[in-house]
């Protein structure tokens, strides 16, 4: 079993007032890489702790047991869904009472870990998680949820919702692009109103994205200049458009101006959607929204991440 075999050396074990806990995807535990990683970091650390999960309420749970223990960090084993799922359970509690986390990338996407160069390899990604600093981020919450990364709505949640999740792990990321050439065929744009930076206006949407990180659906890059720690979030917004000027529309995407003809690109700590039912994906997770309201939390969260990360900037003085 994973929780077998004990840490030896004394010598060798690092000394920490941190409690660490790994809390992993049940799926993936049995990997061997995983459990030699584990074995390793144990050699290391002193009173490592590992708990798995096999359906999506044990994570609240186990977040919750961490709380009550008083763990100091989780290491967080899984996909963006289950990071979604702890970011979730950790807005439950108290802000003075929520451990620093940190991210083992056992996914098919890992989009939060690889924009924040997270290494993929798992003896260095745990190494990473259970020894790195930790900062204050951001996150943003949706009616009664809350994500870290992205929030993509419209044609790209459709991609996300739709990819077969065995298509996810025989293509990888590379899943989401071919689904989303399968869907370009006959998608149909989302009508509704958008309230951004003080005023209205009605849209047929093609893409809407709320990026608190950058990328989302296996390496699509929707907010390229978001941080996770600056007090904002980006909203990126491609209005519907004839096939006849697509060229117009790529052009606006590399330049992401603030209000073009086809893309809009801004900052802002809030967006209110109201219109027909638009499916969402907060980091993994699938959602419908009709009347919903963006909004960013400020420091709410203590992530574990490379010093030198892209994604991490000087804090916005509000």
């Amino acid at each position: 079993m994973l929780l077998a075999r004990s840490a030896c050396r004394q010598g060798d074990i690092m000394e920490s007032a941190a409690r660490v806990r790994v809390i992993l995807n049940g799926e993936k535990a049995q990997q061997p890489e995983l459990r030699e990683a584990i074995f390793a970091q144990r050699e290391r650390m002193a009173g490592l702790e590992v708990r798995l999960t096999f359906e999506g309420e044990d994570v609240a749970r186990l977040v919750k047991e961490a709380v009550a223990e008083q763990v100091t960090r989780l290491v967080i084993g899984g996909g963006d869904g289950t990071l979604n799922l702890v970011t979730n359970a950790l807005m439950q509690h108290p802000v003075a009472q929520r451990p620093e986390f940190a991210i083992l990338p056992l996914g098919t996407a890992n989009d939060l870990a690889t924009s924040l160069s997270v290494p993929l390899t798992i003896p260095e990604a745990l190494a990473l998680a259970c020894e790195g600093s930790a900062h204050e981020i951001d996150i943003v919450s949706v009616d009664d949820a809350y994500f870290i990364n992205v929030a993509s709505a419209g044609f790209g949640a459709e991609v996300t919702r739709s990819t077969p999740g065995g298509l996810k792990k025989l293509f990888g990321g590379g899943a989401y692009s071919l689904m989303g050439v399968l869907k370009a065929w006959d998608f149909r744009p989302y009508r509704g109103r958008l309230t951004l930076q003080g005023s209205e206006e009605e849209a047929a949407l093609f893409v809407l994205a709320i990026g608190n990180g950058r990328q989302a659906g296996g390496g699509q890059e929707l907010a390229p200049r978001a941080l996770l720690n600056d007090g904002y979030f980006d909203v990126l917004v491609i209005r519907d458009f004839p096939i006849a000027r697509v060229g117009e529309v790529v052009e606006e995407l590399e330049t992401l101006p603030d209000n073009g003809d086809f893309v809009r690109y801004v900052r802002t700590d809030s967006l209110h959607y109201r219109g027909e039912p638009l499916p969402v994906n907060l980091d993994g997770e699938s959602y419908l929204i009709e009347d919903s309201e963006f909004r960013l939390v400020p420091n709410a969260l203590r992530l574990v991440a490379p010093d030198n990360t892209a994604l991490l900037g000087n804090a916005v003085t509000r």
